[in-house]
């Protein structure tokens, strides 16, 4: 192992691969999530990163957006690291009143105005026997079926949350 390699973990990531960027409309909306990569912005249809340098976002939202990204991340490992922290992390994901939450859905209004935003909305689907909500965390409103996109996903229009479907 050369010194790059035993290294690389301390080194900014790498350009998100082209393949993994979106190449839908950009008439598509957008969900702000976290998928371990610097990007939180992706494409509800085929789940992709959408180019944030496509939109027209001014300093205090890219902030505003690199500011959540990396609370929430921080949650999220904490969670996918399954240790003392698990149930908390979980906790904090889960409840959508959790102060990370709070923040994403105001960053998620903050993005609105340029391009349709939703919320990307956390259920631990690694519990046996999984079963997504059917109605929104937060307004209790039943989610309509969402199937233009790679997998299913539920969405609430009032609250702007999508989720995992079925």
């Amino acid at each position: 192992m050369d010194d790059h390699d035993r290294y690389s973990r301390l080194r900014p990531p790498d350009e998100t691969p082209k393949e993994e960027l979106c190449r839908c409309l950009p008439s598509i909306p957008v969900k702000l999530m976290t998928a371990l990569s610097y990007n939180p912005l992706h494409c509800i249809n085929c789940n992709l990163e959408v180019v944030a340098e496509g939109l027209p976002l001014n300093d205090a939202m890219i902030q505003a957006l690199a500011h959540w990204r990396s609370l929430y991340d921080a949650v999220y490992r904490l969670w996918l690291d399954s240790g003392g922290y698990e149930a908390w992390a979980e906790e904090q994901l889960a409840d959508v009143d959790s102060p990370v939450n709070q923040l994403g859905l105001s960053v998620r209004k903050a993005v609105d105005p340029i391009r349709r935003c939703y919320y990307w909305y956390f259920q631990n689907q690694s519990v046996e026997d999984f079963q997504p909500k059917k109605d929104c965390p937060r307004c209790g409103r039943a989610f309509t079926n969402y199937t233009k996109g790679i997998f299913p996903q539920f969405v609430c229009e009032h609250c702007s949350i999508i989720t995992v479907g079925e």
